[in-house]
């Protein structure tokens, strides 16, 4: 390694090999000098540049030391030069040590890291052995095609489990969805509530429900009743509840249809309040529950009566034939 004087406009900044862009979503907080501190002290440190075997300079630490210095029309700034014959891994080692913090608040940064080390040509066996073990992760034999998958996801959605400390098998479970869903639920974000457990419930039940239909999103978001939720002055709470049960009984019209004649013949009945009735609302189980609660003994004959009713007892014989 040596420490020169090179020419500003030779380094190779957003070209580099080894730019992060793209491959690491920040917190927003700034850690690095200011541009008032460049004016005030100078530039303090150099940077650090890779001459590769065509001698081309890509810069690999330092950046906002070289936009200074391009913008202050300075010639020649001081870096230190690292040779073609250093491993990758040993430059990726010193990214590593700069960036870990940021690398470290989220998982999908990792990932991203780990789609950056692969793209840069670091060997598989360090990447599965060293750089995951690093990170926490627990490699298998798709490991590595699943963090390429996720790395293909739209920014916005990246940055979204960014933002929201996705788990790994929260994003690999988004990254199996078709592009155009999760770009619409990222357009709905501003008016419900879009959670890593409720985004996963509605791109599976659309994908589901549009292949079904052979349909396409655009067609479900035109529909009156999409629109109605959406534009309609409820809280983000109740819009999105609202939106998980209409998109639910698209994709199982059969099952809602059936409970809700249950939930009718159950209404009809005018039970006291003392009696429940429940049931697998899966229709799995052809089981019914009927739960008296009393707080007099005096209660339970009256009660006891009202089961024992025609009317009670034909509406669970047409309960159980649903079922």
């Amino acid at each position: 390694m040596s420490d020169d004087l090179i020419n500003t406009n030779d380094i190779l900044v957003e070209k580099s090999s080894f730019s992060l862009k793209g491959f690491l979503f920040g917190s927003g907080r700034d850690k690095t000098p200011t541009e008032e501190s460049f004016d005030h002290l100078g530039i303090l440190y150099p940077v650090l540049i890779f001459k590769d075997k065509n001698g081309r300079l890509h810069l690999v630490d330092g950046m906002k030391r070289v936009n200074f210095a391009m913008q202050r029309r300075m010639e020649k700034i001081h870096a230190i030069i690292l040779p073609e014959s250093m491993p990758v891994t040993d430059i990726l080692t010193l990214i590593l040590a700069d960036k870990n913090s940021e690398i470290e608040e989220s998982v999908m940064n990792k990932i991203l890291f780990v789609c950056f080390a692969k793209r840069v040509a670091a060997a598989e066996s360090w990447i599965i052995n060293s750089l995951c073990k690093q990170f926490g992760f627990k490699p298998y034999s798709e490991f590595l095609k699943d963090c390429e998958r996720a790395s293909d996801l739209p920014d916005e959605i990246k940055s979204f489990c960014h933002e929201k400390k996705f788990s790994m098998r929260q994003i690999q479970n988004l990254s199996h969805y078709p592009e155009d869903i999760l770009l619409q639920l990222m357009r709905w974000r501003p008016d419900i509530q879009l959670t890593a457990s409720t985004m996963d419930e509605l791109a599976s039940n659309l994908k589901d429900c549009l292949r079904v239909q052979n349909r396409t999103i655009n067609d479900l978001v035109l529909e009156n009743e999409v629109q109605e939720i959406i534009r309609s002055s409820m809280s983000p709470r109740d819009k999105t509840e609202r939106l998980r049960k209409f998109i639910h009984a698209k994709r199982f019209p059969v099952l809602t249809e059936t409970n809700k004649r249950i939930e009718d013949t159950i209404s009809e009945l005018n039970l006291p309040e003392r009696i429940t009735v429940k049931w697998d609302r899966t229709l799995e189980n052809r089981h019914l529950e009927v739960t008296v609660h009393v707080s007099k003994a005096e209660q339970l004959a009256e009660l006891l009566t009202t089961l024992n009713s025609a009317k009670v007892k034909k509406a669970v014989k047409d309960i159980l034939d649903e079922l």
